[in-house]
């Protein structure tokens, strides 16, 4: 048995049955079955890694996919493309192997690119460059304070709003993806329900992601983890996970949307209401360095069908519709 075992097994007795039965958890607990891997996230003193992030999204949106009202004229349909590119610093400064670590993000640089949109001001989201926050973790990856990062998060939200006589206008933007790629970092390994054990090739478990989208409104997806392969190198030990997603009929928890109040949205997404999601769909690929315990790479990609209806029309017979193509991808710089 290793140190991060020991972590392990600690962080839950104490956490479940109170330091009274830390000696029957000694006596009991003999460590991973035969052939099976801990998870672990391991941050080393002085050691900052560094990764970059990227949220890129395909919106097809279809005013008349009926096609009565647009006979014989342009065609309805229009496609808007959104990227979010970051990169991210993450430096430990405190580290308990036995309790709660905490980990100082900060944002080296944060910008986003869009077409086919209405123009608007600069992405509130590329305030972040220079912004830092801090997460509390488990040796296990899951984060346990949320408060520097929600303020982070509100103070983004300020950004998106620009003045104007029909009052408060909600320009484009995308933090709720830079919310996406912060808030569940290491859930992988942070879902797994008996980390004590460890786990063999072949094994499933499920947690929830957040699932941005480009209009307002929290939507988050249900995930099916499975290990799928365990790939050796000369250096490394890593864990292939395998993600599929699916709608999932409930947000993820405690997580908080950037902006309050009544406000208006500037551009498309202003001009239609009522968003239904109808489906969601994807999957994912996770490379997992079981020695150093921290994510190498991972790419989340998914389509969700959304239905919408036109402000001001009422029933009208027009039922609009949007595809949203999504894929997020997390890599280390090395």
């Amino acid at each position: 048995m290793n140190n991060r075992f020991f972590a392990i097994c600690f962080y839950v007795v104490f956490l479940t049955f109170g330091l009274t039965f830390f000696a029957g958890c000694q006596e009991s607990v003999k460590g991973p079955a035969s052939g099976a891997d801990l998870l672990t996230v391991d941050f080393a003193p002085g050691q900052t890694l560094k990764y970059s992030f990227v949220s890129n999204r395909t919106m097809s949106i279809n005013l008349d996919p009926s096609g009565k009202h647009s006979k014989g004229k342009k065609s309805s349909e229009k496609k808007v493309i959104e990227k979010l590119e970051l990169v991210m610093a993450y430096t430990p400064v405190e580290i308990d192997p036995y309790g709660y670590s905490v980990i100082q993000a900060k944002c080296e640089s944060a910008k986003v690119t869009r077409r086919g949109g209405s123009r608007s001001d600069k992405d509130a989201v590329e305030f972040l460059a220079g912004k830092t926050f801090t997460l509390k973790i488990t040796p296990a990856g899951e984060i346990a304070d949320y408060t520097s990062l929600t303020e982070v998060v509100k103070a983004l939200g300020d950004k998106a709003f620009s003045s104007s006589k029909r009052g408060r206008i909600k320009n484009p933007d995308m933090i709720m993806d830079f919310i996406a790629t912060q808030w569940a970092l290491w859930d992988s390994a942070a879902s797994i329900k008996n980390p004590l054990k460890g786990i063999k090739k072949g094994q499933k478990w499920s947690s929830k992601l957040i699932a941005p989208m480009p209009f307002v409104k929290k939507v988050a997806r249900n995930v099916d983890y499975k290990l799928a392969d365990i790939a050796s190198t000369d250096t490394a030990r890593v864990a292939i996970i395998e993600s599929t997603y699916s709608l999932a009929d409930s947000p993820v928890d405690n997580v908080p949307l950037p902006y309050g109040g009544s406000f208006q949205m500037r551009g498309m997404f202003g001009f239609l209401r009522g968003y239904e999601i109808v489906s969601l769909a994807g999957a994912g690929t996770q490379e997992f360095d079981i020695e150093r315990g921290l994510i190498i790479s991972d790419t989340q990609s998914y389509q969700t069908k959304v239905k919408a209806s036109i402000f001001g029309l009422g029933d009208g017979g027009v039922e609009p519709n949007i595809i949203v193509d999504q894929t997020i991808e997390m890599k280390l710089l090395e």
